[in-house]
């Protein structure tokens, strides 16, 4: 992996230098990190914490999995679970561990023989590369992490505290995951994982509940603006898939930041981890890169509308739906394809054709779960809609709306003329009818 493959989403990057350098009151902003939200690292403590090798008692009930706690620093303390995929530690709280505990058991799809080897790439470091035809929708790696830290120690801990209990952490894995945690870029176990981690929350958006996760075998693969694989993480599950055909001999690849951007708002949250992209996206000439940064305008544009359209906020086209389909194609957009033939179906369901509706449903579908997972609600619910059309809410909505306006506007033309009728009588209509 790259020097500074930081993976999607950590928000933690760089903020040990704050603390190693014992700037007070110092935030450090990460190229993901949205403006107002930056996390601030602690000044360095004067009084060192004291590691605490006895073991703990156990608060509640624990499966047979977990030993520790080890090495003890003020709440966080180091437990392994040799069962969880190649081996996990957890320099956590406790409770997480129940938490952990408490996912589904589920057995990791594995290869006999992966699709995949890794070589040393020019400017890279390592990277994966197929070995065979890989085919749209395969997974390519489903795995645990090695590690799981959270948030706490890696921003509030002094340097030297921090290394020492990554040190002893790693070294309590299986030899086999130790060495593939200690094969990742960086000099040491510290730069491995602020290098090399996705941030997750294993228990809800809370204060003990995010985690930085180093998964060895997925930080092998490279950076790509376009790249072929997707991936997602179901509870602390790491899942690789391809979002195309792969033919042997291509580099696998993933991306480490939003794809929505212009290339040069790409080149700068790259260059915030000192990496320069060179993916044959970031590579164009300025005059195809230009012409990309109009597509992307232009996709922007096309979505905002199509969120109004969808809303009831503004009349419906679906050519803007059908063109902003073919913005995704000729922008190699793929891993985000999902969301828009989800637009598009809808769209047409809503104007009641069928048939572009049943192949866009399906396309929508596919693409949703490729990228949510199987159970994913969009794409169960993509797959009704292109099953039978014209059960779904959606159908012909346009319409029958249509319908029952103009329904609503006879009953009101038809009222007004009952009221002139009305206002018509005059007095002696009136005497008369007494007579």
């Amino acid at each position: 992996m790259r020097q500074t493959a930081l993976l999607y989403g950590l928000c933690a990057q760089l903020l040990a230098l704050a603390v190693s350098a014992d700037k007070q009151g110092e935030c450090l902003k990460g190229p993901l990190v949205l403006e107002g939200h930056e996390t601030c690292a602690a000044s360095s403590s004067e009084k060192k914490p004291i590691f605490k090798d006895e073991k703990w008692e156990w608060k509640g009930e624990k499966s047979d999995a977990w030993d520790g706690p080890y090495d003890c620093v003020e709440n966080y303390c180091v437990f392994v679970n040799r069962e969880l995929g190649g081996g996990l530690v957890l320099i956590s709280d406790e409770r997480n561990v129940h938490v952990i505990d408490n996912f589904p058991k589920k057995k990791l799809f594995k290869y006999e023989s992966p699709p995949w080897y890794v070589k040393e790439m020019p400017g890279k470091g390592i990277g994966l590369i197929a070995n065979r035809t890989i085919k749209k929708g395969d997974v390519i790696m489903q795995t645990t992490p090695s590690m799981l830290s959270q948030f706490g120690p890696h921003l509030d801990f002094d340097g030297e505290t921090r290394i020492q209990l990554y040190e002893r952490a790693a070294k309590r894995l299986p030899k086999e995951e130790y060495e593939a945690f200690m094969g990742q870029y960086g000099v040491d176990e510290f730069i491995k994982v602020d290098r090399n981690s996705f941030r997750l929350f294993i228990n809800g958006e809370n204060s003990f509940s995010g985690h930085l996760a180093i998964y060895p075998h997925v930080s092998r693969m490279n950076h790509d603006c376009r790249p072929n694989i997707v991936y997602r993480i179901d509870n602390i599950t790491h899942n690789s898939i391809a979002v195309q055909d792969i033919q042997p001999g291509e580099e696998l690849t993933i991306s480490y930041i939003d794809g929505h951007l212009s290339r040069k708002e790409r080149q700068k949250r790259l260059s915030d981890w000192d990496f320069k992209c060179t993916c044959a996206h970031c590579s164009m000439s300025d005059e195809e890169a230009a012409v990309s940064d109009a597509r992307m305008e232009r996709i922007y544009a096309i979505e905002e509308d199509l969120e109004k359209m969808v809303a009831g906020k503004k009349k419906i086209d679906t050519e803007a739906a059908d063109e902003l389909l073919r913005l995704y194609k000729e922008e190699r957009f793929i891993t985000y394809i999902g969301q828009a033939y989800t637009r598009a179906a809808l769209l047409h369901s809503l104007m009641g054709h069928e048939k572009e509706t049943k192949e866009l449903a399906k396309e929508a579908a596919e693409a949703m779960r490729i990228e949510y997972g199987e159970h994913n609600s969009d794409s169960k619910a993509m797959k009704l809609l292109a099953e039978d059309t014209k059960a779904h809410w959606s159908w012909d909505a346009m319409r029958k709306h249509e319908e029952r306006n103009k329904q609503r506007e006879q009953m009101e033309q038809e009222q007004k003329q009952k009221v002139l009728k009305v206002e018509d009588i005059t007095a002696e209509d009136i005497k008369k009818a007494k007579l």
